[in-house]
């Protein structure tokens, strides 16, 4: 299974990477939306994780779902978003963009785990 997460926490990033990794996922990572959707295109992609705020961008996790809505490429790929930001909210804007789920920062790995594979369940 291959996974896109964006997110411009390079912290973050090497935990989530370093977790997922081991659990047999392969996780392509870049900052900003321009970037992954050159990886969307470069990539077979199963599952995309996205922050919603990124810094030094007015590109936003919301505006990657729209994008990849529109694309008929990547509509059906499972994308959840996450933030530090009032998660009543976010979740309730991810779903109506198009997102499949949410999930609040800060998260433990095996919760962000589960509902990725919840997910990736779901879609197949």
């Amino acid at each position: 299974m291959n996974i896109l997460y964006v997110e411009d926490s390079l912290t973050l990033v090497n935990m989530v990477k370093i977790f997922l990794e081991q659990k047999g996922i392969k996780v392509f990572a870049t900052d900003n939306v321009d970037e992954a959707v050159d990886i969307l295109n470069k990539e077979k992609i199963d599952f995309v994780l996205s922050d919603i705020i990124l810094r030094g961008t007015i590109k936003t996790g919301y505006i990657l779902v729209r994008e990849m809505k529109k694309d008929d490429r990547f509509k059906n790929i499972p994308i959840m978003l996450t933030s530090t930001r009032d998660a009543k909210a976010a979740t309730v804007t991810a779903k109506k963009v198009g997102a499949r789920d949410f999930i609040e920062k800060p998260f433990g790995m095996e919760d962000l785990y589960q509902k990725i594979i919840s997910i990736i369940n779901e879609n197949t």
